[in-house]
């Protein structure tokens, strides 16, 4: 099946924290963050910085959003909690739609380690509004 969020360029600063799109799983779109310097927090022990969580709730959630319901949307509302550090092993970024209505969408975002999924690291939900459409 063809998935046109492939084709979609990561913005830069996506680019810059290592964050690849990796397809969809079902409803959930998954991504992965394999960690550059610039996305850490600190240096000694190598961590991730809490703007790099957060930026990966925001970019999941818009992918989560338009494989649900493509259109112009734009992030309103995010909340991000840390549940634990994150160090510089690649992340696992699941995303998932949970209501795409008329004009507001919300997504859940979890991010665990990429080869322990079930070790979260942080959680986040995203709220967008739909513009221009």
């Amino acid at each position: 099946m063809d998935d046109p969020l492939q084709a979609h360029p990561l913005s830069p600063l996506d680019r810059a924290i290592g964050l690849s799109y990796v397809g969809t799983e079902g409803d959930d779109v998954v991504l992965r963050l394999d960690p550059t310097e610039a996305a850490l927090g600190y240096e000694d022990p190598p961590m991730l910085h809490g703007g790099t969580l957060a930026t990966l709730v925001d970019t999941a959630g818009w992918y989560a959003v338009m494989h649900a319901a493509p259109a112009t949307w734009v992030a309103v509302d995010l909340r991000s909690d840390f549940l634990r550090m994150a160090d510089t092993s690649p992340l696992r970024i699941t995303a998932r739609c949970l209501r795409a209505g008329r004009t507001l969408a919300v997504c859940d975002v979890t991010v665990a380690p990429w080869d322990a999924p079930d070790r979260t690291t942080s959680v986040g939900r995203i709220q967008f509004i739909r513009t221009g459409d």
